[in-house]
């Protein structure tokens, strides 16, 4: 096997930064907004990327690195679909971390989990002329092998867990409605970010479907059938250990368009699963198993239930288990009285099971509709709740909510919230994760949109008395997005995926914004694992 290291670690000092002076001369400070805790700001995105105090930034892997050992050399111009099927794809969202049992040679070691979700035509093939056989390869899951090295994590070409999950890729459908639509299906389509399990699978939350199916009608997959659109739209389960897995799709837990999901388990081992919408005014879903993780199918049978905003509470509202309320999940959580959040996105279980919700905004909420847990309308600022529930217990019928932050900008957004002493604000909450501190890292995501902020990594404290302080971790460059952060057991690197870098909403594959990571004149820009490791 060949190990393979890309680009040395970026420091602000190696950037002509330090931390002071990026600060004054970036960060500033502003004057308290009216009904908001001030934090400094903006943070202006750049053609290259920013590293906060304390870190220090490595790059893992990149679109058109090889995953597999026969990858041939990255060559965008055009994308072939050996090329798509062996590489790194264009577009990543974490979707978790697995730790293999340690060998004779006590090399510490991972696995890497990464959802793909898309691929535009605009931003992957010269002149935007797309190639749907090639963007299907592109898009599903990706899965890496990873070990320290020299002080560091490196990838590594040919791991045996190393492989691809894509459109073509032969999945079981198990479940009550699996005798209704089908036992098995070719494909794992929009997968828009996953979990690690405590059992040692990891979930893939399907996005919708739609897109992909029409855009693969005509690539020879027997996409165009009207009948095969309800095998899509699932949470999907694998062994990222076992290479030869088959991916199995779980319909006790639901169809919709997911744009996150997060899994723990109860005290006597039945897992309990969190889920949310991807729509600008989404559910929020809960399956609890009937049975304990170690049987094979414990996701195959349980409790659907949907929230319901009661004041500054959610209630738990069981749905049905019947194949209609399963393939028509979203139907059946508005019949029950579902609660829709402002575009809720990441979730992440923290201590004492407490329970945090990324939400994005929704510009078209009305005054009328407000809430205290959706609390502004029209807003395209985003928040983040904080649920927790009695004694810890994740089953309970309800859960008592909070507001953390109120993101946007304290000086011209309205009733933004953040504790005092935050260094930075930000907008678009999408991605959250706990790291084995107990800090939460949000990562955000504005679309592409040029703003007067950055796309980054922050540091959100979750107790003692600096909770909801803010801290800048890291800044992604002009375009990109964040998708998800993820932890070593030692907790000294985090690894960070910057999705799409250069893709603002007039960039092309020929035009991007920024060329980053390498800034070469010749490259695209790629999407790009980073590891920021703590310099104490």
């Amino acid at each position: 096997m060949r190990r393979r290291v890309l680009l040395g670690g970026v420091s602000l000092a190696a950037l002509g930064l330090s931390h002071r002076s990026f600060a004054q001369s970036e960060l500033g400070s502003l004057p308290p907004a009216p009904s908001a805790t001030a934090a400094p700001g903006p943070q202006a995105p750049k053609l290259d990327d920013h590293v906060g105090a304390g870190f220090n930034r490595i790059v893992i892997a990149r679109w058109g690195d090889g995953v597999l050992p026969n990858a041939p050399p990255f060559n965008p111009n055009p994308l072939t679909a050996d090329q798509a099927d062996t590489q790194f794809p264009y577009d990543a969202v974490i979707a978790g971390l697995v730790a293999p049992p340690l060998a004779q040679d006590t090399i510490p070691r991972l696995v890497a989990v990464f959802a793909n979700p898309d691929a535009p035509s605009r931003m992957v093939f010269p002149g935007g002329a797309d190639d749907p056989a090639v963007a299907g390869r592109l898009q599903g899951a990706t899965i890496l092998n990873l070990q320290f090295m020299g002080g560091r994590w490196v990838t590594v070409d040919g791991g045996y867990q190393s492989r691809r999950l894509n459109d073509g890729t032969l999945c079981q459908i198990s479940g009550p409605a699996a005798s209704a639509i089908g036992g098995t299906v070719q494909g794992v389509l929009a997968p828009q970010g996953g979990c690690a399990t405590p059992w040692g699978t990891v979930l893939l939350a399907e996005g919708d479907p739609a897109p992909w199916l029409t855009r693969l009608a005509g690539a020879g997959l027997g996409y165009a059938d009207p009948a095969i659109a309800p095998r899509f739209g699932w949470i999907t389960e694998f062994n990222p250990l076992d290479p030869l897995s088959i991916p199995v799709k779980r319909t006790a837990l639901g169809r919709f368009a997911r744009a996150s999901v997060a899994t723990t388990q109860t005290s006597d081992g039945r897992p309990v699963i969190f889920m949310s919408q991807d729509a600008d005014a989404g559910f929020l879903f809960r399956f609890v198993a009937a049975t304990n993780a170690t049987d094979g199918s414990a996701l195959d049978s349980g409790t659907l239930a949907v929230a319901q905003i009661q004041d500054s509470t959610i209630n738990w509202l069981n749905l049905g288990s019947d194949v209609a309320s399963l393939v028509g999940a979203l139907a059946a959580a508005q019949t029950a009285g579902g609660s829709t959040f402002d575009s809720p996105g990441g979730i992440a279980i923290g201590g004492g099971n407490t329970l945090y919700l990324a939400c994005r905004g929704n510009p078209a909420r009305a005054v009328a509709d407000t809430n205290a847990l959706n609390p502004r309308a029209g807003d395209d600022n985003g928040h983040i709740l904080v649920f927790s529930p009695p004694n810890g217990d994740l089953t309970a019928s309800s859960f008592s909510g909070d507001l953390a932050i109120s993101a946007g900008d304290p000086l011209s957004a309205q009733f933004t919230q953040y504790t005092a002493g935050s260094d930075c604000w930000f907008k678009n909450p999408r991605t959250l994760d706990i790291d084995p501190l107990g800090l939460l890292w949000i990562g955000t995501d504005q679309r592409g949109k040029i703003s007067a902020t950055a796309d980054g990594l922050f540091i959100m404290q979750t107790g003692g008395p600096s909770k909801y302080l803010v801290n800048i971790a890291y800044l992604a460059p002009i375009g990109a997005a964040i998708g998800g952060a993820a932890f070593d057991a030692n907790s000294k690197t985090a690894f960070g995926m910057v999705r799409h870098p250069g893709a603002t909403p007039q960039a092309s594959f020929d035009e991007p914004a920024t060329r980053w990571p390498t800034l070469l004149p010749s490259m695209p820009p790629q999407s790009t694992v980073i590891g920021l490791v703590r310099l104490d």
